[in-house]
């Protein structure tokens, strides 16, 4: 079967998403570091991170994502982004969220009980078409169970699946690589036990996903002063065995993720302008909702003093 395709029926659920040919390796190890833009010179959404020194860590770095990476479908309670993935990487998005429902052998995409139109091979061959296209960039992948029960172990013999029809794709080591070792790959951050590459919640990531908001009146009292305090948090860390994940991202029973998005949305642009960019602030990893070219670049252009 060809899932290549975004759009899939329902009744396509049982069959086997690996039945794609495996596409070539992309991606290797670059060694020399690539030398940093000037401010002037930040840029575009699809190479930016091959514009950066290859020794730096990903901790070191601020990079752009997106919560609940494939959720266009489900109406407003359950959508939180318009983007298809190839525009969220052309716009500079460098971490996805993916929530992989194991059937029959195989992940399909969700956000609850919502099907997103995607299997997790179309994710994997969206971003391996995109780093052949552009070998100095780099995907921060978040692999989540979602709406499925699967025990730990059965859930990493599909992955593990994926792995071998996808060789040299993933980068899946427990520590912080730095940028010139991932260069062309998708590293794994592994939000279930027993999955191989940075462990989600362990000691090397410090995360704030406070998501239940119930209203928007919390968003000011409660979501952006852990938003903010988290920010600041990244940008005086100098571990670099540390990456910190801030999303800005919340829903609840009064709440719908448009709403919490376009809320909190002023606060953040505020906080980036108040920020020194000629000291190249980082502030790790942010994870947005309903993303655009707009929304990303800001945060990718502080590596550049932007």
């Amino acid at each position: 079967m060809d899932l290549t395709s975004t759009r899939m029926s329902r009744r396509t659920l049982g069959r086997s998403a690996l039945a794609l040919g495996t596409a070539a390796t992309v991606g290797a190890w670059l060694g020399s570091a690539a030398q940093p833009a000037r401010a002037a010179d930040v840029p575009g959404g699809s190479d930016w991170l091959g514009a950066l020194a290859s020794g730096s860590y990903l901790s070191q770095l601020t990079i752009p994502g997106t919560h609940d990476t494939c959720s266009r479908y489900g109406g407003p309670i359950t959508q939180t982004q318009t983007l298809a993935i190839p525009d969220q990487l052309a716009a500079g998005v460098r971490f996805f969220d993916i929530r992989c429902r194991a059937i029959n052998g195989v992940f399909a995409i969700h956000h609850g009980p919502f099907f997103q139109q995607i299997f997790f091979g179309d994710v994997l061959n969206l971003c391996q078409a995109f780093l052949a296209q552009h070998p100095q960039e780099t995907v921060l992948m978040r692999v989540k169970q979602e709406y499925s029960t699967v025990s730990d172990a059965d859930f990493q013999a599909v992955f593990a699946t994926y792995q071998s029809k996808w060789p040299g794709l993933f980068w899946a080591e427990d520590r912080i690589p730095r940028l010139g070792e991932v260069r062309g790959r998708v590293v794994v951050l592994a939000d279930s036990s027993g999955l191989p590459g940075i462990p989600w919640g362990g000691s090397l990531t410090d995360i704030e996903d406070d998501y239940q908001i119930g209203t928007i009146f919390e968003i000011a009292s409660r979501k952006w002063p852990e938003v903010s305090a988290h920010l600041d948090a990244a940008r005086a860390s100098s571990d670099p065995q540390k990456l910190f994940i801030t999303f800005t991202t919340s829903s609840g029973w009064g709440l719908w993720p448009k709403q919490a998005a376009d809320a909190i949305a002023p606060d953040l642009t505020g906080y980036l302008g108040g920020l020194n960019h000629s000291a190249r602030p980082l502030l790790g990893t942010v994870p947005m909702d309903f993303v655009t070219p707009a929304t990303v670049q800001p945060l990718y252009a502080l590596n550049f003093g932007g």
